[in-house]
């Protein structure tokens, strides 16, 4: 190992650490935080923010880098010292101004948000959102310049998911479009209805803790222990917040007529935990165990969420336990008919609430009002409107406001722009390595049935989790399942499942 190389990563755990202390700011702003704390907290990231920059931007680390090239290094260091040089790259291409004006504008407009939100009054928070996506195409625009890249949308793909570009994600959410739109049709049409009604039952708050900390432990994410490594907390928008080594904490919304809401929003982020956790113990600290990838992070998150938690194995073994800790409220409801409603396709508004058959929808809804924003073909005054059209064209649904419209999410609220295509991608990856899966583990079902999830976790330890980032999500997706990205496991999936559940 090269003396140069050492240094790299050592000057790679230092910025990792301050990162870490910004994760735990973050989890804190979005938990316990009194509301007056805001404007300092805002200070405290842009100086974090700053100084992380200044960090990553230091000319020691451009002449490291060259001085590695000098140096013999196997191909686990290559990988290293790739991945260093991609953040560098993309971290000097950038002003250390706009770096902090990007963390205190996200942090304003996310607070305000908040209110507006709660108000249904999108004017409140349209001119700082303004302000916010002003600075982000900046930044685009920079680092597409920078890039060589005709698109600044397709920079800041770039710069997060190495490899995807606007034609592939056209390519392959078009697919998924024109099967979902007839499919979800049919599905309306089909004579078999499941019953919903019970599912907006009361189950009281402190019961949904419960209930949600039980699943959580269920699935290995250790919560609790003297050993834990995580924990659970509530938010207005569930997220995963990695704080450090053996530090990942998950949070949840609770609403007492939504325990299923909730239930999913834990095994979701539970998802992403062990993705986080699960990482191979001899690379910690470097970064093929500290980088993520969106797009692969959530195909972590849907498959423990949906193809896990969703599915009848699942529930034949879990439902008993559902229907004591819920007390009773669910005693006079079959298993086949709770399964079918938990599953069932309701075109609605919320994404965070969609079935997965229409959650994909969603999605490339926001991908492609977030594309047009970037090309100037769309202005922020005109999102709600263009919101409108498109749920009524792709969903056939009517946006009653835009609380549950445009205000939905915090992404474009906050430092998550060029990023719902993630959550689609995401599924289309979780289905090709259930694929995977059923081919190496073929009693995995069996054993989830009889309430045993340790021989999943210890497959996705194996093949997906101990990977990290040795490639780049396309790269991963063929290295463990043998072919490059396809949607075609992702539509066969939903057809196969859907098709029984509704007997067409």
């Amino acid at each position: 190992m090269g003396k140069a190389y050492d240094e790299l990563i050592t000057i790679f755990t230092e910025i990792s650490t301050v990162s870490s202390i910004q994760g735990l700011l973050y989890w804190d702003m979005n938990t316990y935080m009194p509301p007056s704390g805001i404007n300092h907290r805002a200070k405290l990231f842009t100086h974090l923010s700053k100084e992380v920059h200044i960090m990553s931007t230091d000319k020691k680390i451009g002449e490291l880098i060259l001085s590695c090239e000098n140096e013999d290094l196997d191909d686990f260091q290559k990988r290293n010292l790739e991945l260093i040089k991609r953040s560098y790259d993309n971290n000097t291409i950038l002003p250390v101004e706009l770096v902090g004006q990007l963390a205190s504008q996200s942090n304003k407009t996310l607070e305000l948000w908040k209110k507006a939100k709660g108000e249904n009054n999108f004017e409140m928070v349209q001119a700082e959102m303004e302000k916010l996506l002003a600075l982000n195409i900046k930044r685009a625009e920079i680092l597409a310049e920078a890039k060589g890249l005709d698109d600044p949308f397709e920079a800041l793909l770039d710069n997060r998911d190495p490899g995807f570009t606007i034609e592939l994600l056209d390519k392959w959410f078009n697919e998924v479009k024109e099967f979902l739109i007839p499919f979800v049709k049919q599905i309306q049409d089909a004579e078999t209805q499941p019953d919903l009604s019970f599912l907006s039952r009361i189950v009281p708050y402190n019961t949904q803790v419960e209930l949600v900390k039980d699943l959580a432990t269920f699935l290995e994410y250790d919560h609790a222990s003297d050993k834990a490594v995580g924990r659970i907390d509530e938010v207005e928008h569930p997220l995963t917040i990695p704080c450090g080594k053996n530090d990942v904490r998950i949070t949840v919304n609770y609403q007492e007529d939504k325990v299923i809401r909730a239930f999913s929003a834990g095994a979701h982020e539970v998802g992403h935990a062990l993705d986080r956790l699960q990482r191979n113990e001899e690379w910690d600290d470097f970064p093929v165990n500290m980088i993520g990838f969106p797009s692969f992070g959530e195909s972590q998150s849907r498959f423990v969420e949906n193809a896990i938690c969703n599915s009848r194995e699942f529930w034949n073994h879990y439902y008993s336990t559902f229907l004591k800790l819920t007390d009773g409220v669910f005693d006079d409801i079959s298993l086949n008919d709770f399964h079918f409603a938990i599953n069932a396709v309701t075109p609605g508004l919320i994404r965070t609430q969609a079935d997965e058959v229409t959650y994909s929808l969603h999605i490339i809804i926001r991908y492609e009002i977030e594309r047009d924003l970037f090309a100037g073909r769309l202005a922020i005054k005109d999102l709600p409107k263009e919101w409108i059209l498109k749920y009524k064209e792709y969903l056939g649904v009517d946006v009653p406001s835009d609380t549950e419209g445009v205000m939905q999410d915090l992404h474009w609220y906050s430092q998550f722009w060029g990023y719902f295509y993630g959550y689609g991608i995401g599924d289309i990856i979780s289905a090709q390595i259930t694929n995977k899966l059923s081919q190496e583990l073929p009693d995995w079902a069996n054993n989830l049935e009889k309430g045993s999830f340790t021989p999943i976790r210890e497959w996705l330890v194996e093949n997906i989790h101990s990977l990290g980032a040795i490639h780049d999500t396309l790269g991963l997706v063929e290295a463990i399942t043998g072919e490059p990205l396809t949607t075609k496991y992702f539509i066969e999936y939903l057809k196969t499942k859907y098709s029984k559940l509704y007997k067409l």
